[in-house]
């Protein structure tokens, strides 16, 4: 490596606004989106995660604290749900290996 470059190349925000649409979901214990919104092209994606997240909160839910990343967990009783920001749609995600409805029905 030369002297002159930097070791590290700088870290994405991945709650930066973007041109594209992005979905405020809402996903139960085992993922299965529980809710979801669409969010227009430059949205601030750090004010719709943490108004959603305050939402919980006024509902009775304890939230994890925001950080750097696009998601946070909720518990509330025996609930615990993930509140993300996506970038598919969760009704139109290609069924895949990881994919909750690819699973097999047991």
């Amino acid at each position: 490596m030369l002297p002159s470059m930097p070791r590290y190349r700088g870290i994405p925000d991945p709650l930066a606004s973007v041109p594209e649409r992005r979905w405020l979901v809402v996903r139960d214990r085992v993922s299965l989106p529980v809710r979801f919104t669409e969010l227009p092209p430059g949205t601030d994606l750090k004010r719709a995660l943490a108004e959603e997240r305050q939402r919980l909160v006024a509902d009775g839910w304890h939230a994890d604290e925001l950080t750097r990343y696009a998601f946070c967990f909720c518990d509330r009783d025996n609930e615990r749900v993930c509140v993300s920001i996506e970038c598919y749609e969760p009704d139109k995600v290609p069924v895949s290996h990881g994919s909750p409805r690819g699973r097999p029905k047991s």
